[in-house]
Order: structure tokens, then C-alpha cells, then sequence
């Protein structure tokens, strides 16, 4: 099924972007366009009037002529098919072509051949190729037996049935060019507005993203820094504070900059062109981190091999943000805690990043199970087959974050 959407996807695009002629035989030789289908609207309107029109003429003529012959009671069930034509085309074909059947075998005229003529058009309209073709069947063979039987068609009458016919054929077959193209471009109409809201949501996405992975961290750090520097207890303290600050607030500025440019370049198509922010690896990142948190007051242990080998940048870089990600969440949400702990594991075919934060009987706050930046690093971390784990511990709050290394992969 999906590929046989994905080959009707293929056509429509094939017949929306080729030239006129070029476009018209993709068209004709498509599968949509020789489906079966309902009239168009404005057909179907305009069959239900002309119906009603000969309904009532018939009906005048039976009041006239003072009886109902058994011609008038075929005439009406006639009519009654065409109008089925409306709702259900293929009951509506086999009806009349059953109806003119016997008005033939039973009169031998030819109006009854002209009815079926004038109801190939109809048929091509609506019905599957299959039907088209057992309706001209008919036709051919009912005209066929009545020429060589003798009847009331008078000389050249088979060819008056086979033009009308023809005439009635392609006049079908243009209301279902009508009806076909008007359901592809609503189809493709339906399908770029579904990639547009897509599009829209993704860039939503990047924006947010950005906005956490690099503003929300630096202030995360200003506000931290701004209510600790009151209480430091000596003019060294006071300056690393006010360092952190200083180069928290350029960095968000900076952020900022970057996220405009963001909102004026075109999407990357891929997870290896992500705007990151840290040039840093992540074993790099990991110290530097372990190291913002002692500035905090909080006595971390930091366990992290030289390099990663073995990982590639999209890797490192996710683990990166992951890791930022974490400690991001220990100061805002856990920012008493007695001590942390990050950890790198590099082992034969995965890497794990294990970060924890000891809060004890100090906590003043809860770090809430997943917000949006850990909700967004567990989708990276999919991205790259890997996993993460997060949760409270007994004494405060952990994330392990595990990935597959390049040989691992082999």
C-alpha cells in the first residue's frame, strides 16, 4: 500500500510539473485517472435537471395519448438509471444497459440504441475501464445483430450509432480530465499545505531549542551567580561570580545573534548541521562543567577519559549538549546540592555519561523529571541510537546517557 501511494504521489508530480502535452498523456495513461469516480458536481446537477426534464415529457406524452405502453414504462426506468448515474454509477451502467437490451430485443428500433449510445458518455465519465469497455460490447453487438437482422435503422444508420457513440465517448472522457486533474492539484494542494505545517513546527522546534540549549543555560547561570554573590564570603568568590556574569550574559547575547541567523538561514537537512554552540568535546565539556559547579560551591568529582576515538562529532557533540544539559539542571533546580559527580565511560562498543548530584536534607528544590531540554536530549540521543535514563536517587537526582560507539556499530 505505502508504495502504491508513494507511485500516485510520483505521477502527481510528474503530471503537475511537465508541459501541457507531455502532461495530458501522463495523465491518460495514469492509474487515478482511469479510477472509478463520482460525477462532478456540476454534472450531476445538470443530469438530475435533464432527467426531470424528460420525466416530464414522457409523463405529457402517457397524459396525451390516454395509456401507458410498455415502451413508456422502459422510457421512465430509463430515466430513473441515468439519474442513478449521480449516486452510483456502476448500478446506474449495468441498469441501462440491461434496460436498452430488452427495449431492442423487444421493438428491434434503433432509439433504443441511441439511449445507449448517448449513456456511453456517462459511463465513461464514472466507471472503471472494465465497464467502459463491456458497455461498448453491448452497443457493438446489439447494433451489429439489428443491421444484419433488418430493422428500422434506415441506410447508414450504424454509422450515425457509432458516431454518436464516439461523440459521447470523448465528451465522458473529458468531464473525467476535468474531475481527475481537479483531484490531483486538491490532492497536491492538501499535501504542500501538510509539509508547510510541518515545516512550520520543525522551525518552531530549532527556534525553541536554541533558545534553551544556549539562552536559557547562560541565565540559568546569571540568575545562579546574581543570587550567590551577596553571600560570598570573600572578594575571590565575589569575582568568580561576577566573571561567570559577565561572560553568562555575552554568551547569551551572542545566543541571540545566532538564533536570528538561525531564524534567517534555511533548515538543515541534517542532524550533522545542528547550529551547536560548544565547540568543545564532550570530555572537554565535562571538565569545564565540573568545574562551573565547584565555582557554585558544589564539591564535584569528575572522572572523564583524554578523547573519545571512537564516537563521531554528531556523538560527541549530542553527548555535549546532554551533559550541559544535566548541570544546567542541578543549578537551577538543585542549586544546594552538596556535591556531583560526571562521569564518562568509555567502554568497548557503547560510551555512557553519568551525571548525579547529592541534594541531602539542603535541597531546596526538586529537579522535575523531564522538561523540555531532557525531553529533547532523549530524542538526540534516538537519533544516534542511544538512550537516556533519568530520575531521582536516593540522595538527590541522576542521568546516565548511553550511546553506541562507531565500533560497536561494526
Amino acid at each position: 500500500m505505502p508504495e502504491a501511494q508513494e507511485n500516485s504521489g510520483a505521477q502527481r508530480e510528474l503530471i503537475l510539473s511537465d508541459p501541457p502535452r507531455s502532461a495530458l498523456r501522463r495523465l491518460l495513461g495514469s492509474r487515478e485517472f482511469w479510477a472509478q469516480r463520482a460525477l462532478h458536481p456540476i454534472a450531476r446537477i445538470v443530469l438530475i435537471v435533464v432527467v426531470s426534464v424528460l420525466v416530464i415529457i414522457a409523463i405529457g406524452f402517457i397524459i396525451a395519448t390516454g395509456r401507458l405502453s410498455g415502451a413508456d414504462v422502459l422510457a421512465l426506468i430509463l430515466y430513473v438509471a441515468l439519474a442513478a448515474f449521480a449516486w452510483h454509477p456502476v448500478t446506474a451502467a449495468f441498469m441501462v444497459m440491461v434496460i436498452c437490451s430488452v427495449g431492442v430485443v423487444l421493438t428491434g428500433g434503433g432509439g433504443d440504441l441511441l439511449e445507449l449510445a448517448i449513456a456511453l458518455g456517462l459511463v465513461a465519465a464514472t466507471c472503471a475501464p472494465w465497464v467502459i469497455v463491456l458497455h461498448v460490447l453491448v452497443l457493438g453487438a446489439l447494433t451489429a445483430d439489428i443491421a444484419l437482422t433488418g430493422s428500422s435503422l434506415t441506410d447508414g444508420g450504424v454509422y450515425g450509432i457509432a458516431g454518436i457513440a464516439a461523440v459521447a465517448f470523448l465528451s465522458g472522457l473529458a468531464f473525467r480530465l476535468v474531475t481527475a486533474r481537479e483531484a490531483i492539484f486538491a490532492s497536491e494542494r492538501d499535501r504542500v499545505v501538510r509539509d508547510l505545517e510541518t515545516l512550520a513546527r520543525e522551525e518552531q522546534e530549532r527556534i525553541a531549542d536554541e533558545l534553551h540549549d544556549g539562552i536559557a543555560h547562560d541565565l540559568t547561570l546569571v540568575l545562579f551567580h546574581a543570587r550567590a554573590l551577596p553571600r560570598q564570603p570573600d572578594e575571590a568568590a565575589r569575582q568568580v561570580s561576577l566573571s561567570t556574569i559577565e561572560e553568562s550574559a555575552e554568551s547569551a547575547l551572542q545566543s541571540i545573534q545566532s538564533l536570528l541567523s538561525l531564524m534567517r538561514e534555511p533548515r538543515p537537512d541534517r542532524l550533522d548541521s545542528y547550529p551547536g554552540r560548544y565547540e568543545e568535546s564532550a570530555t572537554q565539556t565535562a571538565t569545564s562543567l565540573g568545574e562551573l559547579l565547584r565555582d557554585a560551591g558544589i564539591v564535584t568529582r569528575v572522572s572523564a577519559p583524554r578523547e573519545l576515538s571512537r564516537v563521531t562529532p554528531t556523538v560527541d557533540r549530542v553527548l555535549t549538549e546532554t551533559a550541559i544539559e544535566a548541570v544546567t539542571n542541578i543549578l537551577k533546580h538543585a542549586p544546594n546540592s552538596q556535591s556531583a559527580s560526571i562521569e564518562i565511560i568509555d567502554g568497548s562498543e557503547t560510551v555512557e555519561l553519568v551525571v548525579n548530584n547529592a541534594a541531602g536534607s539542603v535541597v531546596t528544590s526538586s529537579i522535575t523529571p523531564g522538561g523540555r531540554g531532557l525531553h529533547r536530549a532523549r530524542q538526540r540521543l534516538a537519533q544516534c541510537g542511544g538512550r537516556l535514563e533519568s530520575g531521582s536517587t536516593p540522595d538527590g537526582w541522576g542521568l546516565r546517557a548511553i550511546v553506541r560507539t562507531a565500533a560497536g556499530d561494526e
